[in-house]
């Protein structure tokens, strides 16, 4: 079989429109090696569809990312006779706050599929190393960035992006902090929103879809120094962080996508400690507690110029580790392994 032959079916949770996931920035370096891969989202009213689509098209492999997609995707490939790839992008402690007997009931499934895939992946050192501890021979291939993307944003980009951004009604000769992606409270949202009532001199930017959506078209309205702008398409995003003076990656989370972007971006990064200080340490990310009054004090010292380039410098370097174009001929490896 030719790369240009090998067809691949992704099956997804639904993240929102124009929200950056993983697998969206993997699937386009797959396109450029000849692998045709169909993304397709599984949640709530999309199971169905998904459903359909596995059954009636012609494809190779199919992956299925966790959850929906892992739980769906295994039993389909085994029905179809399909070589299956699980793709763990979050660790199973993610969802620990179901009711125990329910947690427990998931558990089992899913190490029940990732013990009998044809291939696993992880993007987090400690699922990769419970993995381990299953007897699941993984591979590890973690989150990266298309860094000059983000390091030398397209001018177009920018100049869309100021133009969204005064109209909205943002001082760009203020300090801007930035948010993007899915609108979730497992970011600390409602803390960060709330700092912003206590931070002097900054303006707070988010960008993005999800269950907090109409929450932040409030916040807007209601907080003199809160802009929500919606969805872009992934290429503009360059174009915003370029005009933002901080990134907010608030989550105990080892691997968030968008701490990769904002470093490339050159920004300084606020993140909260847990998986991440496993990782990096207090003079490459400003690491707070999730509180208003911390994220507000934090900023406050990100007004002085030589912390904020110290922390951009060290945010660039963790972003230049990994390229997304890595991660996918990791992926292409797998593929042909299996097929």
């Amino acid at each position: 079989m030719t790369q240009s032959e090998l067809k691949v079916l992704w099956l997804r949770p639904s993240t929102g429109d124009n929200v950056s996931v993983r697998r969206q920035r993997i699937a386009e370096h797959l396109e450029e090696m000849g692998i045709e891969t169909e993304l397709v989202d599984v949640s709530g009213r999309d199971l169905p569809g998904a459903i359909r689509t596995a059954l009636t098209g012609d494809h190779d492999i199919i992956v299925g990312n966790v959850r929906m997609g892992l739980y769906l995707g295994y039993p389909l490939a085994r029905l179809l006779g399909k070589p299956f790839v699980g793709d763990v992008s979050d660790p199973i402690e993610q969802i620990k706050g179901l009711p125990a007997p329910i947690y427990r009931l998931i558990e089992r499934y899913e190490w029940y599929i990732l013990k009998r895939a044809d291939a696993t992946v992880f993007v987090y050192e400690s699922s990769y190393q419970t993995a381990k501890e299953h007897g699941i021979k993984g591979r590890k291939l973690p989150n990266a960035v298309n860094y000059s993307i983000f390091a030398n944003p397209d001018p177009s980009a920018i100049k869309t992006a100021k133009d969204e951004l005064t109209n909205a009604g943002v001082d760009l000769h203020r300090k801007i902090g930035i948010y993007t992606g899915t609108l979730t409270d497992r970011y600390s949202l409602t803390e960060l929103s709330e700092a912003a009532t206590k931070a002097d001199g900054w303006d707070f930017v988010f960008i993005g879809d999800g269950d907090m959506k109409t929450e932040f078209e409030a916040f807007a309205g209601d907080i003199d120094n809160i802009y929500y702008l919606g969805t872009y398409e992934h290429h503009l995003i360059p174009g915003f962080l370029y005009h933002a003076d901080v990134g907010f990656c608030l989550i105990d989370a080892e691997q968030p996508l968008k701490l990769k972007e904002y470093g490339a971006a050159g920004l300084p990064i606020i993140a909260q400690p847990g998986g991440l200080s496993q990782l990096y340490d207090k003079d490459e990310l400003m690491f707070v507690e999730p509180s208003s009054e911390a994220i507000a004090d934090a900023l406050d010292r990100l007004t002085d110029d030589a912390l904020r380039a110290r922390y951009a410098a060290a945010g660039q370097k963790i972003a230049s580790e990994r390229s997304w174009k890595t991660i996918a001929e990791g992926y292409q490896d797998i593929f042909y392994q299996i097929v």
